[in-house]
């Protein structure tokens, strides 16, 4: 009997994933990708540099195990984060550490801000607690019954009291239970206000138990780690190829059309695509479009950034990895005005820049209207936007001549993220959770009404990130299983060597 085939719409993470664990469960399956295997999670040159485009902090745990059976973590080492973020206010010259001891995050906050001891030990205490939790990796949450339910409630009933105290956005949480203003600016330094506050929970008790890690040779490592993983499993993909249309037969889904006029006949379609483009384009609205509709009108974007990068001829070793100063003269990026500044200074890896050199790149808020209007002006305006970002750089680390040693600049706007990876408005990890829920409500991977039709990746997952689209890619792959009746396999042992 021949293997049933899924198509797979893009090629990312999740993508990539599904099609591993759809191929160790018996399927055929072809990818097809707009631009390149990777999506998001990409790198490129620019001369004698590396610009790297996705991750800053890799989350383990619970989801090493996804990592494992992928087989990136038998190609790829992982260098442990000791040293998270440091945290400036450039006007009152308050330094903050993040670092994965606790107890001296504890003293430090304690010393600057007195007033909070008390609410900074419940914090520390309850990071510590909520690490505890394990999110559902092993299981999708369309396949959970009610015992599974209980069975979670029960496995976190130490972490109750943290859990019910920190479930609210973070802003909101830092407006009620903190007394210090700079205090609270200082955690939403580390986190977006809008989310969880279980969320910086999760992440102090991730960073303090060693969970936090960064990929030697970084994004470009982890993506064609997976992609090798793919190709060894048998997997076929098509790249340069774009989706234009779901093929549907009395609401089941046989294939996809592509934009050449050619078409893929399938057994079932999984789609990794955007919610609002996989339903409103390739699906023409005919499902979930009431649900996806109050979604969009409710729920919260990632917001869209300009990611500006520059080789520096300086080996920058004494700054960290990860630098956010706050209260910098405020500078307009797309026609949003910023008064923050995000660096990430990759000074670790030495693949990312000749030797003395480092890459140092910038993340400025901005907005997609704005930069999607300027047709053949984005150039120039781009241009612009890597220059003021460089000039900030510069005033913001004075004496360090950033400006001077500046040997390449390479910018990415929220327009660059459309063209590239297919990123709806921008928005590069979709939702972005905002109601203080954990874990936040989240989209199913099958589409109502459609058979034979899934959904998978970030925008599936509200928070988004590595973690979150390789499972949701298992995911999909398991409720599929269970709709055709055959077991959930993963990817042998042997599948995931060198």
């Amino acid at each position: 009997m021949a293997q049933p085939n899924v198509v797979i719409i893009g090629g990312g993470l999740a993508g990539l994933s599904a099609g591993c664990y759809a191929r160790a469960s018996g399927f055929r399956t072809q990818i097809v990708e707009h631009r390149a295997l990777g999506g998001v999670c990409t790198a490129w040159q620019r001369g004698r540099y590396v610009i790297d485009g996705c991750i800053q902090w890799l989350t383990g745990g619970p989801f090493a195990r996804v990592y494992e059976e992928l087989g990136i973590l038998d190609q790829v080492p992982l260098r442990t984060i000791h040293h998270f973020t440091r945290l400036q206010d450039r006007e009152a010259k308050v330094v903050i550490d993040v670092t994965a001891d606790l107890d001296a995050l504890r003293a430090r906050l304690t010393r600057s801000f007195p007033a909070d001891a008390a609410e900074i030990e419940r914090l520390v205490h309850g990071a510590r607690q909520i690490a505890e939790l394990s999110p559902m990796v092993d299981r999708a949450p369309d396949l959970a019954t009610w015992t599974d339910g209980l069975r979670y409630v029960w496995q976190m009933r130490h972490e109750l009291g943290a859990a019910a105290h920190f479930r609210k956005p973070l802003a909101q949480y830092a407006a009620e239970h903190l007394s210090e203003p700079e205090l609270r600016r200082f955690l939403t330094l580390i986190m977006p206000r809008e989310v969880p506050a279980l969320f910086l929970l999760l992440m102090l008790g991730y960073l303090a138990r060693g969970w936090l890690s960064r990929p030697v040779g970084g994004s470009a490592a982890f993506r064609d780690a997976l992609v090798r993983s793919y190709g060894r499993l048998g997997g076929e993909s098509r790249v340069g190829a774009t989706v234009e249309e779901v093929l549907i037969e009395g609401h089941r889904a046989r294939g996809v059309r592509l934009a050449d006029g050619s078409w893929i006949d399938a057994d079932a379609v999984i789609s990794t695509s955007s919610v609002p483009e996989t339903v409103y384009h390739l699906l023409g609205g005919r499902y979930d479009a009431a649900a996806t509709a109050e979604r969009l009108r409710t729920w919260t974007l990632f917001s869209p950034i300009v990611l500006a990068s520059f080789g520096i001829a300086l080996p920058l070793r004494e700054l960290p990895q990860m630098l956010v100063i706050d209260g910098v003269a405020p500078f307009e990026i797309g026609g949003v005005p910023n008064r923050r500044l995000s660096l990430r200074i990759c000074n670790e890896d030495d693949g990312f820049a000749p030797p003395g050199h480092s890459v140092v790149q910038a993340i400025a808020g901005t907005d997609y209207a704005w930069w999607a209007r300027l047709g053949a002006a984005h150039a120039a305006e781009r241009d612009r936007a890597g220059q003021v970002l460089l000039d900030a750089i510069d005033r913001s680390l004075p004496g360090v001549g950033i400006s001077s040693a500046c040997r390449m600049t390479d910018v990415a706007t929220p327009v660059t993220y459309w063209t590239t990876a297919r990123s709806w408005r921008g928005a590069y990890e979709g939702w972005l959770p905002s109601d203080g829920s954990m874990p936040p409500p989240r989209i199913p991977h099958r589409v109502t009404g459609l058979a034979g039709m899934y959904m998978a990746g970030q925008w599936v997952e509200p928070g988004g990130g590595v973690p979150l689209a390789c499972t949701s890619g298992r995911q999909a792959v398991q409720v599929l299983c269970a709709d055709r009746g055959v077991p959930f396999v993963v990817p042998p042992p042997s599948s995931r060597r060198r």
